[in-house]
């Protein structure tokens, strides 16, 4: 039997290291390769910045299909007296701007600078971030480096970074679940699991990457 160029290519590396247990399975399923190391990829946690919430959510996914932010959006129309920020683009964008026209309670910045992003993430009550079966995800960890909680998609590698009513909320992603996760996730909510997001996203620091990279390649 002869096997496609990416199997017989992968048995022949000296090591490979998945990103996330999402990642580990997919590598098991195709490849056929068992023992796989996990290392998360690097935040630069200490960049981030708490400050007492104010009053809005935020999603800094790119713009994109995949990424659902127009589901977020959505149940924020039907929530007026809860206000989101949504940052970034991507393909998507117009159509999450026709979404929001004439909803006051979302405002779609698009791109900002980094200044401004680690601004808004220091100010928010909470980050909604819900794509299609993520390799691992690199905004949640952000958000609990901001000290702020952040609601996920039910499904691929987010869930491997957020605790359930610890650091976030776990949620199948549907215009209702988003409103009753954001519903319960509220400000007092949020403030009371700062410490225990900040602790938990220094996991992910680049010196934990670095360190565990290193045992592997030596």
């Amino acid at each position: 039997m002869v096997l496609p160029k990416d199997q017989m290519y992968a048995r022949r590396f000296d090591k490979i290291i998945a990103n996330s247990e999402n990642v580990k399975k997919r590598i098991k399923k195709y490849y056929g390769i068992n023992k796989i190391p996990i290392i998360y990829p690097p935040t630069d946690v200490k960049k981030f910045k708490y400050k007492d919430n104010e009053d809005f959510y935020l999603s800094t996914a790119r713009l994109d299909r995949l990424k659902r932010v127009s589901l977020i959006v959505n149940a924020f129309t039907k929530m007026p007296d809860k206000k989101l920020v949504v940052v970034s683009s991507g393909p998507e964008r117009k159509n999450i701007e026709n979404l929001a026209k004439d909803h006051e309670n979302i405002e779609v910045r698009g791109w900002v600078s980094e200044s401004e992003y680690i601004d808004l993430l220091s100010r928010c009550i909470a980050t909604i971030y819900i794509p299609v079966n993520e390799d691992s995800g690199i905004s949640p960890v952000e958000s609990m480096a901001s000290g702020k909680p952040c609601i996920v998609s039910n499904e691929g590698g987010v869930v491997e970074t957020i605790i359930d009513k610890e650091t976030g909320l776990h949620i199948k992603a549907k215009e209702e679940n988003i409103i009753k996760a954001v519903n319960w996730l509220s400000a007092d909510k949020a403030r009371k699991m700062r410490n225990t997001c900040i602790r938990i996203a220094k996991k992910f620091s680049e010196e934990n990457f670095i360190r565990e990279i290193k045992m592997q390649i030596k």
